[in-house]
């Protein structure tokens, strides 16, 4: 509905104003629509013992976030990947106690394309990208710890319906924590960087 409503409004009102808001919800329905698409070809994963084998290892923080890390790294979108997590976790091929760690690691891979864009250019340029790196990391370490002693979880599984809306106030939660965290460190972080 809303992917059509989107539609309409870019072809048949001719502001351009309204046409943006247009283009906004039908880019908006058809991300529904891909994800939906997904959930449903991957819920059969869930009967395939070597995935389900795959998915219970990566339950593993350092396997989690390592795998997180690659496949975020491979597909240079961390948008992509965390939408593919959230489609797994709601066909219940992943739990959200193991997809966490998954997510920590995406944080750190959505990092490739910085550092690819640093080849060749000046030294601050670089410097950026490692204050990207560190920050993404140090989250990382940071969020693992914290997972690990309280049941943080726990909490947001109570608190929020759905896997993947869990997903989304968890990814939400780490970037504002460690942006919040790491604001009175950001000298050190350029100094660590330089």
């Amino acid at each position: 509905v809303v992917a059509f409503v989107g539609v309409a409004m870019m072809v048949f009102l001719k502001k351009p104003k309204t046409q943006h808001i247009g283009q906004l919800l039908a880019g908006l329905g058809i991300l529904f629509i891909g994800m939906d698409m997904m959930s449903a070809a991957m819920e059969p994963l869930r009967e395939v013992p070597a995935f389900v084998s795959l998915m219970a290892t990566l339950s593993n923080p350092i396997l989690g976030i390592a795998f997180g890390a690659v496949f975020t790294a491979l597909i240079q979108s961390s948008a992509a990947s965390v939408g593919i997590l959230q489609t797994l976790a709601a066909a219940g091929v992943v739990e959200f106690s193991g997809a966490v760690y998954i997510l920590f690691g995406q944080n750190i891979g959505t990092c490739i394309t910085a550092v690819m864009a640093s080849f060749g250019v000046s030294r601050d340029a670089k410097r950026a990208t490692c204050v990207h790196l560190l920050f993404n990391i140090i989250g990382t370490v940071f969020f693992t710890i914290i997972v690990m002693i309280f049941p943080l979880t726990g909490l947001i599984e109570s608190m929020v319906p759905g896997p993947m809306a869990q997903i989304a106030v968890m990814h939400v939660i780490f970037n504002l924590a460690t942006t919040v965290l790491l604001i009175p460190f950001g000298n050190s972080l350029a100094a660590l960087a330089t």
